[in-house]
């Protein structure tokens, strides 16, 4: 695998990418198949980041623009459904970057997507954002600051109460927890987080890193979900990502996913698997660019050699037989968006977990009619599962 010179020394970047323009595309034809005849994109930091020419190789905005083009011309050719308005509204702060963004719109934007730039703070456009999406369109918000504070639940309030409306939003984890505890920074942590309790602190406290993290995270997912409150057809949810540092074994940051539909975190948590790969692939790369001698594995077997251990399969086993009865039970895609929001595991790991427990007698599919080798359980058509006495 080669990496572009684009992400050279920004390798995290180009995992974030991936993931957003994976999902990006598998939502965009989800929704236009789904007969939603206005989608809007909201790129809430534009940047540009880290890209100095008139092109924006490596951008949100080249990466968006692109895929907005190609699903209009999927709906029209392949689905044989024309007039779906596309918009994508671009907002930045600094005077430089947001010359810079203009001038490449104005150029640059594909025929059929209408293109907004917007100069100021985000959060202090939230009106005009939500004045140019209207108010019958899908809109997909992707808020990648650079900082933590940017994304307190304050500043995101007005648009996380939009209907028809998913968010992907960059979670600075390793900020965020070193503020956590400083007397001077409650406030700032608390629009976070919510009001924590002093057992909230002390729990915090004594957490291993890794449960810490979990704990911080899904604190900050729950708050999120508040924020966006209930409708009468359906409720918040929730996934997220990490992206691990190229060089360290350590979170760089995460990938908060919102949605109101259970579709939505099945397919995101695909895009995530795919991404989890990929993350395994450049971080291998990263580390064979690094060294003059040649290596016995590229990037790609390395890491299909080295495996995924993420996840402890006796641990989501015992979580399975938790979930079954002896008696059937239908497991769909809404069932299994509650396993995955509950436990932020990979679709592959129930899979993997629940052919083990085939192969010990544990459990039963009883819609399975001759054996499989890896999709256990077809979520996607209600599969009736017991666990067996």
């Amino acid at each position: 695998m080669k990496i572009s010179k684009v992400y050279e020394g920004r390798e995290h970047s180009l995992i974030k990418h991936e993931l957003l323009k994976g999902y990006l595309e598998t939502l965009l034809c989800i929704v236009g198949i789904s007969g939603v005849k206005e989608f809007v994109y909201v790129d809430c930091f534009a940047g540009p980041w880290g890209d100095e020419t008139d092109l924006l190789t490596g951008t949100s905005i080249s990466i968006s623009l692109e895929i907005l083009s190609k699903v209009r011309k999927t709906l029209a050719d392949v689905h044989h459904i024309h007039g779906t308005k596309f918009r994508a509204i671009y907002v930045e702060e600094d005077k430089k970057r947001f010359r810079q963004l203009s001038e490449y719109l104005q150029k640059n934007c594909p025929d059929g997507i209408e293109c907004h730039p917007l100069y100021g703070d985000y959060s202090e456009k939230q009106d005009e954002i939500l004045r140019l999406c209207g108010d019958k369109s899908f809109a997909f918000f992707f808020i990648d600051p650079k900082g933590w504070l940017d994304v307190g639940i304050p500043r995101l309030e007005k648009l996380l109460k939009r209907p028809k409306s998913e968010f992907l939003i960059t979670f600075m984890y390793d900020f965020l927890n070193r503020a956590v505890g400083m007397t001077d920074m409650g406030r700032q942590v608390e629009e976070m987080l919510g009001t924590l309790s002093d057992e909230d602190y002390q729990e915090i406290s004594f957490l291993q890193p890794k449960d810490r993290e979990e704990f911080i995270v899904r604190k900050y997912r729950k708050q999120l979900k508040a924020a966006m409150g209930l409708d009468s057809a359906s409720h918040p949810r929730s996934y997220h990502a990490v992206v691990k540092d190229k060089d360290k074994e350590r979170t760089k940051y995460h990938l908060v996913y919102i949605t109101r539909h259970h579709k939505g975190i099945v397919k995101f948590a695909e895009q995530s698997a795919k991404s989890d790969f990929f993350q395994s692939v450049v971080r291998i790369q990263t580390k064979q660019n690094a060294t003059p001698q040649r290596d016995l594995f590229s990037a790609e077997e390395e890491a299909e050699r080295l495996g995924d251990e993420r996840v402890d399969l006796v641990e989501v086993k015992r979580y399975w037989l938790k979930q079954l009865s002896d008696q059937p039970v239908i497991f769909n895609e809404a069932r299994l968006a509650d396993m995955l929001e509950d436990t932020g595991w990979l679709i592959k790991d129930f899979q993997l977990a629940f052919g083990e427990l085939l192969s010990e007698n544990k459990v039963e599919n009883l819609n399975v009619k001759k054996k499989r080798r890896s999709v256990y359980v077809h979520f996607d058509e209600g599969e009736q599962l017991r666990r067996c006495v």
